[in-house]
């Protein structure tokens, strides 16, 4: 069980470092390396009868009687943390990486780390389709354009048209993209976008 936890913790301190410090939100990173260090810290309370970590010193033992800390602690712990990188990840990196670079694997991560410590809740499912469509429509767009550019004139005017606008809350009507593109003559690069657009699709349910 160590182990795991130990994994867990991890995650977490390098998944919120790294989303905090990109978003250049001090605060909040140190909020988050300290929940990390807390969390590692209640993982090994059969290695250590002390623990120095961002700032925190404490008894373990002592503080474990005191407080009857038990798994349910960690996860109220862990929940925000995934909520906020999440919700952080989906709108870092939109426009700069390009929606077909962006590397999904900290979700992912994120994702399979919930799963595993048997976190649940509307809110953090919200979070993660939030994170989902977003991306999606940003892909559509993306795809839209080249399609656009390759020769198929006003194909992001009919795309927004139909598909209609960017959001949050729904991904995109795959099928109704589907209708649009079927019967194009699409270059390499589309082709090759298009099938990781459906693959996103397939991957994550949508």
């Amino acid at each position: 069980m160590n182990g795991f936890s130990n994994i867990v913790g991890f995650i977490l301190l390098i998944a919120s470092v790294f989303v905090f410090g990109l978003k250049g939100m001090a605060a909040e990173m140190g909020i988050a390396v300290a929940a990390s260090g807390i969390f590692l810290a209640f993982a090994n309370l059969d290695k250590f009868s002390e623990f120095k970590g961002a700032g925190f010193e404490a008894k373990l033992k002592e503080a474990v009687n005191e407080a009857n800390a038990t798994i349910e602690n960690l996860k109220e712990v862990a929940k925000p943390l995934i909520k906020t990188n999440l919700f952080a990840l989906a709108k870092s990196g939109r426009f700069s990486e390009g929606a077909f670079n962006k590397s999904h694997d900290v979700y992912d991560q994120l994702s399979e780390l919930q799963d595993k410590i048997g976190l649940e809740g509307q809110d953090l499912e919200n979070s993660k389709s939030s994170y989902l469509n977003i991306h999606a429509w940003d892909m559509v767009s993306e795809l839209s354009g080249n399609i656009e550019r390759s020769g198929n004139e006003k194909f992001s005017i009919t795309s927004s048209e139909a598909m209609g606008t960017h959001s949050f809350e729904v991904a995109p009507d795959i099928n109704k993209f589907n209708e649009l593109v079927s019967g194009l003559e699409l270059n390499e690069v589309s082709k090759r976008q298009y099938e990781a657009l459906k693959s996103y699709y397939a991957k994550y349910k949508l």
